[in-house]
């Protein structure tokens, strides 16, 4: 029994690195959008996929997770993996360019006008439309998630190592519960690499393609959570050697957290493969986390990831002139702009000690 003892005690040790400190916040957090996009390099319609993806990206500043997913008939060898059409057949894809926008079967409102609802209605792939539409900026499914999607129960923060001599690379992860989920999670690990240049039908010959998924460290459906209980600390390691024919400069990590049927996901985040970490978190004063969106915006912005130690927050156009003096004290503000005339303005946001400065535009 001694033994057994000194063993795992030595097991938990090794697991726990002394730089996996401080990776994870223990405050509670929003979801994150994760859209997991099926493509092939034959798809005439992708290039389309690619942009509204990329739209909602840039609307949302640290809030999308990308992940393209290379595969059925019109993927091709070099941009596929064993991974894909397994994912591919779960989400129930019958036309591309499809993406799962937090692997949820979504119904009602936002999927009209007319966001081409998954068919059938159990299936979790959704057309190109549903993602991000310029008509309809907000109410697509990825907007819907992140203004209105509520909390995740679980905050994911992360760190990588890299080995140039034997090309490992080496991912420390920690996972926080803020609520319990009565249920074991899955968490996914994706290598993905961007700035591959090469044929896209419908982009020519000199195309570039990103956020390909190269590899998941988590094996084919995620590595199962056990333990996902309010205010447990769950830390995971893994490795993977990275083959030479992928640029690790122009690599990331994206990682994601399911329910444990592989559906309903809470939350992603994505960081650079080659010694890369997490943002820092909202803690603390600590104003890394802030995010203002939608950008352009209509009527309302959203300030997100507010700690209880901001003491300032202001917006001022482009001369410096204040023009609204907003009011802190939530961690999520929601705040009118419709009054404001068309162009650049910027939110700045101070804790006493420290100022950030986030620009959007309002339409």
């Amino acid at each position: 029994m001694q033994i057994t003892f000194t063993q795992t005690l030595i097991a938990l040790v090794l697991s726990v690195p002394a730089f996996a400190q401080n990776l994870v916040s223990t405050s509670v957090q929003p979801r994150n959008a994760v859209l997991e996009e099926f493509t092939g390099v034959n798809c005439v319609n992708c290039p389309d996929g690619h942009f509204r993806a990329n739209q909602l990206y840039n609307a949302f500043p640290g809030r999308v997770v990308l992940i393209n997913i290379h595969s059925g008939s019109f993927a091709t060898a070099g941009f596929t993996t064993s991974f894909g059409d397994p994912i591919d057949n779960f989400a129930g894809v019958s036309a591309y360019p499809s993406g799962t926008m937090n692997r949820i079967v979504w119904a009602g409102a936002y999927n009209i006008p007319p966001y081409f609802p998954q068919t059938p209605p159990n299936n979790l792939a959704i057309r190109r439309p549903g993602w991000w539409d310029t008509g309809y900026p907000n109410q697509g499914t990825g907007a819907y998630i992140i203004l209105q999607g509520g909390n995740s129960p679980v905050n994911i923060g992360a760190e990588t190592q890299w080995n140039a001599t034997t090309r490992e690379l080496v991912v420390t992860v920690e996972l926080y519960y803020t609520a319990t989920e009565n249920q074991n999670n899955k968490l996914n690990v994706v290598l993905l690499e961007s700035g591959i240049v090469g044929y896209q039908s419908g982009g020519g010959a000199t195309y570039t393609h990103n956020h390909i998924m190269r590899h998941l460290l988590t094996g084919q459906w995620g590595d199962e959570i056990i333990t996902t209980t309010q205010s447990t600390l769950v830390t995971k390691t893994y490795s993977y050697i990275v083959p030479a024919a992928i640029n690790i400069d122009n690599c990331d990590i994206s990682l994601f957290v399911t329910q444990n049927d592989d559906k309903n996901t809470h939350t992603g985040v994505t960081m650079v493969a080659k010694n890369g970490t997490t943002v820092g978190i909202a803690e603390n004063g600590n104003l890394a986390a802030v995010g203002v969106y939608p950008s352009p915006a209509e009527d309302f912005i959203y300030i997100t990831g507010l700690s209880n130690q901001v003491t300032d927050i202001k917006i001022v156009n482009v001369i410096g002139k204040t023009v609204a003096q907003i009011h802190p004290g939530k961690e999520m503000i929601e705040q009118n702009v419709s009054d404001l005339a068309a162009g650049v303005y910027f939110v700045n946001i101070s804790n006493g000690s420290k100022n950030i400065v986030k620009k959007f535009i309002k339409d």
